[in-house]
């Protein structure tokens, strides 16, 4: 009888876990292990590819970039890239540990055409890529939260809300959420507007 009693609670503990948001004591785990990987991706990649604590000049990021494996054609796109790939490991596995079926890396989404419902989407056209989406249990759709990743190019800390990322993040905002998408950058850390 006590057996079947604790096969019960685990089932339905297990049940309320699978069904909801993260609470806001969550929301801020997530939110820390993504400033510290960013952070440190910032950090591990300049440090790699220009020394201890030395970054690329400013002067710098809009050339090519004098490396055997390209992965764009200026500095501040190749270095991006990487610096997104070094923080989405370890996001990855952080997160995994602690919520591993509340965050997505990645995700495409678009609205249906017809009911305007958020899905997830193969298609390029018409759909929108955002870093980190911390979501419903198992249910990448039904978005809690939308992070995007933004590391600058070189010395020079500037504001990263520029034209396009406040367009950026105002299409973030029309597939929903419970809070508005934010900007993760090394200086500033979670950054909403």
């Amino acid at each position: 009888m006590l057996e079947k009693a604790v096969q019960a609670a685990e089932i339905l503990q297990g049940f309320i876990h699978v069904t909801r948001f993260l609470d806001e004591a969550q929301k801020g785990v997530v939110e820390d292990v993504l400033k510290e990987c960013v952070q440190a991706a910032n950090r591990e990649v300049d440090d790699e590819l220009f020394g201890k604590d030395r970054s690329l000049p400013d002067s710098e990021c809009e050339k090519e970039p004098t490396v055997k494996d390209k992965l764009a054609p200026s500095w501040a796109r190749h270095l991006g890239k990487l610096k997104h790939a070094v923080a989405f490991a370890c996001i990855q596995r952080r997160l995994a540990e602690k919520f591993p079926n509340n965050f997505t890396v990645e995700p495409r989404y678009r609205k249906d055409e017809f009911t305007r419902d958020v899905m997830l989407t193969d298609r390029r056209a018409g759909s929108l890529r955002p870093d980190i989406v911390i979501h419903f249990t198992r249910n990448a759709t039904r978005i809690q939260c939308i992070y995007d990743l933004k590391f600058p190019c070189g010395y020079e800390v500037g504001n990263p809300w520029n034209t396009d990322v406040v367009r950026q993040m105002k299409s973030y905002a029309g597939l929903g959420g419970q809070c508005k998408p934010a900007l993760v950058t090394p200086q500033f850390g979670v950054d909403r507007r």
